[in-house]
């Protein structure tokens, strides 16, 4: 075990080290965490107005009225969700252009206007409320990556207007802009028509075809998606933070998929959505209670081993876990480089994600509706706001089970070797 926390350290954790402190990574990650708090915000407002229970939805028609039917889809879901892709140029622009330590206002405005010089115009002109929504999330973050990269470079190569001192600070920064905004647009206007000239016709069609949907049907699929539970599970073993490593690279491709459900959903509660895997899949059935699924080994824990060093800490992390935190079982038992943990540290995700993924392939529950939920919503009231269908919730409830079932024979041998080294120190 030791050779191998030493060759891991050695080639793991160099790798581990490079991806998260990538900046373009980091930015692609911050930025769409920027759009969080007002996704959550339209997210609740869906629940409200496409609440499962008739009775609830037939009393607000009779108090409300029209209303009703109006106040969630069509004023606050375009004002919220439907603004995901343009509220992730914002973030992922001004989060690289702090990286880059250059003006991120002036990062921000080049790169809103890079991705309207991309997009098609209608035929009475204005431009499609769509490109604002899923559709155009990923040429919106490639779009940002590539415009403040640009501006970032002239602005360090001093292809700047240099105002006198006397000049306020604000006039100073619009003027910095000026020849970095004039070496980026014209670049994006070239790309643009140069595009138009292929099958595609508009870059958002392209890279979607060429980028999006492939990297999609793999890192989603079954086999994707095991890989990412596997290596998350088995990098946090050796105490790196697997969460933020797979992440890194994951999480562009399940917000992605997430805001394609729910484009869907947003057209026809239920039409048939087109991915299993999103980033709330990933955060309630890979992640739930945690990386490892560890919520039934809490449980077993404190109530049903006798060693006083692991009850003790099972109680304790009985109520974080409960909110899909779970630090504290991960390094206060600890399960980081305790070989007798690893099987079920990985094997319980692993069994989550097959189990989750067959289910709704098979139509016993109904893929994710795209809805941002909080990821410390507790289950089971995460897997049934989450597909919105009481059976995302018996889903979870089914996988901790079957988790608990998995981590139980190794808990009770580790309990003997915990009581046995507790009596010999009285």
């Amino acid at each position: 075990m030791d050779k191998l926390t030493h060759l891991l350290d050695k080639t793991l954790m160099p790798i581990s080290n490079k991806l998260s402190n990538n900046k373009y990574l980091a930015a692609l990650q911050d930025g769409l965490m920027f759009s969080m708090p007002i996704l959550i915000v339209g997210s609740v407002c869906i629940i409200i107005g496409d609440f499962p229970l008739p009775i609830f939805q037939e009393t607000m028609t009779s108090l409300l009225g029209d209303i009703w039917s109006q106040w969630c889809w069509d004023i606050m879901v375009p004002a919220t969700t439907g603004l995901v892709s343009l509220l992730s140029i914002i973030g992922i622009a001004n989060s690289l252009a702090l990286k880059n330590k250059v003006e991120p206002l002036s990062a921000v405005g080049i790169s809103v206007s890079a991705y309207f010089i991309l997009l098609a115009q209608m035929e009475d002109g204005g431009f499609a409320v769509s490109n604002f929504e899923a559709q155009g999330l990923f040429t919106a973050m490639i779009t940002a990556l590539i415009a403040t990269s640009i501006y970032s470079y002239t602005v360090h190569k001093n292809w700047i207007i240099k105002m006198p001192e006397s000049v306020p600070s604000f006039v100073s920064r619009s003027f910095n802009a000026l020849i970095p905004a004039a070496v980026v647009l014209p670049i994006f206007l070239i790309i643009r028509l140069v595009v138009s000239l292929t099958p595609y016709d508009t870059v958002t069609n392209f890279i979607i075809q060429v980028l999006q949907m492939p990297l999609a049907s793999i890192t989603t699929s079954l086999v994707g998606t095991l890989f990412a539970s596997f290596l998350n599970s088995f990098i946090w073993f050796f105490g790196i933070h697997g969460s933020s490593v797979v992440d890194s690279f994951m999480d562009p491709i399940w917000y992605a998929t997430r805001a394609e459900n729910l484009a869907i959903y947003q057209t026809a509660v239920t039409a048939a959505r087109p991915y299993i895997v999103t980033m709330d899949f990933i955060n309630f059935f890979v992640f739930l209670t945690g990386s490892g699924i560890t919520l039934p080994l809490t449980i077993i824990m404190a109530y049903k081993c006798k060693s006083k060093r692991i009850k003790q800490i099972g109680k304790l992390s009985i109520l974080p876990g409960l909110f899909n935190v779970n630090e504290p079982v991960i390094f206060g038992m600890p399960i980081v480089l305790n070989p007798m943990m690893l099987v079920p540290f990985v094997l319980a995700p692993t069994c989550s994600v097959l189990i989750a993924y067959l289910s709704m392939y098979a139509g016993l529950v109904p893929y994710p509706t795209g809805v941002t939920i909080p990821w410390t919503t507790p289950a089971p009231i995460s897997g049934w706001l989450m597909c919105n269908d009481w059976r995302g919730g018996v889903l979870q409830v089914v996988v901790l089970i079957v988790s608990g079932l998995i981590y139980y024979p190794f808990i009770k041998s580790l309990d003997k070797k915990y009581i046995l080294e507790e009596s010999n120190e009285v």
